[in-house]
Protein backbone atom coordinates (compact mmCIF):
# COMPACT_ATOMS: atom_id res chain seq x y z
CA UNK A 1 0.00 0.00 0.00
CA UNK A 2 1.46 2.80 -0.95
CA UNK A 3 2.05 6.16 1.83
CA UNK A 4 1.85 9.55 0.38
CA UNK A 5 2.97 12.12 2.62
CA UNK A 6 0.04 15.04 2.78
CA UNK A 7 2.02 18.59 3.66
CA UNK A 8 -0.98 20.87 3.34
CA UNK A 9 -5.17 20.61 2.81
CA UNK A 10 -7.64 23.33 1.34
CA UNK A 11 -10.86 22.52 2.36
CA UNK A 12 -12.92 22.70 -1.57
CA UNK A 13 -16.75 21.95 -2.53
CA UNK A 14 -17.43 20.47 -5.87
CA UNK A 15 -21.07 22.36 -6.15
CA UNK A 16 -22.21 20.38 -9.44
CA UNK A 17 -20.96 17.15 -8.49
CA UNK A 18 -22.16 17.51 -4.74
CA UNK A 19 -19.13 16.83 -3.36
CA UNK A 20 -17.02 17.91 -0.91
CA UNK A 21 -13.06 17.41 0.14
CA UNK A 22 -10.03 18.57 0.04
CA UNK A 23 -7.12 19.67 -2.16
CA UNK A 24 -4.25 18.25 -1.22
CA UNK A 25 -0.66 18.80 -1.70
CA UNK A 26 1.88 15.85 -1.34
CA UNK A 27 6.16 16.20 -0.88
CA UNK A 28 7.40 16.91 -3.80
CA UNK A 29 4.48 19.29 -4.75
CA UNK A 30 1.90 16.90 -6.60
CA UNK A 31 -1.69 17.66 -5.88
CA UNK A 32 -4.81 15.66 -5.27
CA UNK A 33 -8.27 16.33 -4.81
CA UNK A 34 -10.09 13.88 -2.02
CA UNK A 35 -13.79 14.17 -2.31
CA UNK A 36 -16.28 12.39 -0.22
CA UNK A 37 -20.22 12.63 -1.74
CA UNK A 38 -22.59 15.74 0.18
CA UNK A 39 -25.21 13.05 0.56
CA UNK A 40 -23.37 10.52 2.23
CA UNK A 41 -21.77 13.37 4.93
CA UNK A 42 -25.42 14.97 5.45
CA UNK A 43 -27.38 11.68 5.87
CA UNK A 44 -25.30 8.94 6.99
CA UNK A 45 -21.74 10.38 8.29
CA UNK A 46 -23.07 14.33 9.68
CA UNK A 47 -20.45 15.13 11.56
CA UNK A 48 -17.27 12.58 10.49
CA UNK A 49 -14.05 14.47 10.76
CA UNK A 50 -13.67 15.47 7.02
CA UNK A 51 -10.65 16.39 7.13
CA UNK A 52 -9.40 13.49 8.99
CA UNK A 53 -10.83 11.38 6.30
CA UNK A 54 -9.15 13.28 3.22
CA UNK A 55 -6.24 12.47 4.29
CA UNK A 56 -6.07 8.76 5.29
CA UNK A 57 -7.58 8.44 1.89
CA UNK A 58 -4.62 10.66 0.35
CA UNK A 59 -1.94 8.67 2.60
CA UNK A 60 -3.04 5.28 0.69
CA UNK A 61 -4.28 6.19 -2.45
CA UNK A 62 -2.97 4.44 -5.24
CA UNK A 63 -0.06 6.27 -7.73
CA UNK A 64 -2.83 6.28 -10.48
CA UNK A 65 -5.23 8.50 -8.01
CA UNK A 66 -2.36 10.48 -7.37
CA UNK A 67 -1.39 10.82 -11.30
CA UNK A 68 -5.24 11.63 -12.22
CA UNK A 69 -5.22 14.19 -9.27
CA UNK A 70 -8.53 12.97 -7.59
CA UNK A 71 -9.79 10.32 -5.72
CA UNK A 72 -13.20 9.73 -4.59
CA UNK A 73 -13.10 8.26 -0.75
CA UNK A 74 -14.50 4.69 -0.29
CA UNK A 75 -17.39 4.17 1.78
CA UNK A 76 -15.48 1.95 3.78
CA UNK A 77 -13.14 4.61 4.90
CA UNK A 78 -15.78 6.67 6.12
CA UNK A 79 -17.01 3.46 7.96
CA UNK A 80 -13.62 2.97 9.16
CA UNK A 81 -12.83 6.80 10.49
CA UNK A 82 -16.20 6.87 11.58
CA UNK A 83 -15.65 3.42 14.03
CA UNK A 84 -12.32 4.85 14.91
CA UNK A 85 -13.79 8.18 16.08
CA UNK A 86 -16.16 6.36 18.30
CA UNK A 87 -13.83 4.40 19.78
CA UNK A 88 -12.38 7.45 21.18
CA UNK A 89 -9.20 6.86 18.89
CA UNK A 90 -7.61 9.96 16.71
CA UNK A 91 -5.96 9.85 13.39
CA UNK A 92 -2.55 11.14 12.94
Amino acid sequence: MARHKVLDMEKRRDRARRYSGYLCTLNGGRQIHAWVSADELDIEFHGIDLKAVCKLAVERASEKDIAAGELLVPRALLVEVEALEHSGVRSR
